[in-house]
């Protein structure tokens, strides 16, 4: 991988699926389950996007899935339906997928020495609720989700913690964290897992997981 910058990092912003927890997976199972009997090729297509733009918040996406590919007028009513399917699919998988490889070594080293973030496109309650689940509320110093957008939380944390963007770290799955960060001049260390999509800038640092993450920032 690409080196970092040479400025220390004060504080790492990390995403929440495919990044701490193993469940980009299951999230794009959750959205093909809700589009069950629809036309194979916009499943497809559905699929695709959520490859693509794994930060977005579910409801945004279900709304651009229902006026872009499904020509419908995405009302409230149907958004509702679709984000309560999405969301009892994946209830009891969130408490059950295992952590990515050295996600929680890499929390327990950082903790303490750095200030750390999680921005999620997960609803923030649901996303507050997970992370208790998992013990892992201790460790972060702001949880955020949707319907807060990933640049505006960003520099958010960038405001409250008094760093320069470069004093920054954001580890994510999905191009949306990606050009947040890059749009903020804030440093990006993609997480693409072995034989994952890989829709990332050749120049863009990747890691397989978080195994040996904190000895990367110990510099």
């Amino acid at each position: 991988m690409a080196a970092l910058p040479e400025t220390p990092i004060k504080a790492v912003i990390f995403d929440f699926d495919g990044v701490i927890l193993d469940s980009a997976g299951v999230k794009t199972q959750a959205f093909a389950h809700c589009y069950a009997g629809e036309d194979a090729g916009k499943i497809a297509a559905v699929v695709d996007y959520q490859q693509r733009h794994g930060g977005i918040g579910r409801r945004d996406k279900f709304a651009i899935f229902e006026r872009s590919l499904f020509g419908r007028p995405a009302d409230a009513a149907s958004l509702d339906k679709l984000c309560g399917r999405f969301a009892a699919f994946i209830e009891t998988a969130m408490r059950e997928v295992p952590f990515i490889p050295g996600a929680r070594e890499a929390l327990r080293a950082l903790h303490g020495g750095h200030a750390l973030h999680l921005v999620s496109g997960m609803p923030e309650d649901e996303l507050i609720a997970v992370v208790a689940q998992r013990d892992l509320t201790p460790f972060f110093a702001s949880v955020a989700g949707a319907p807060k957008h990933k640049r505006e939380e960003f520099r958010r944390i960038l405001d409250v913690e008094g760093l320069a963007p470069e004093e920054a770290l954001a580890v994510g799955d999905s191009t949306t964290e990606f050009e947040a960060a890059r749009d903020l001049g804030i440093p990006f260390i993609a997480i693409v897992a072995e034989g994952a999509p890989d829709f990332f800038p050749p120049d863009v640092p990747r890691l397989a997981d978080l195994s040996g993450f904190p000895a990367l920032l110990a510099r």
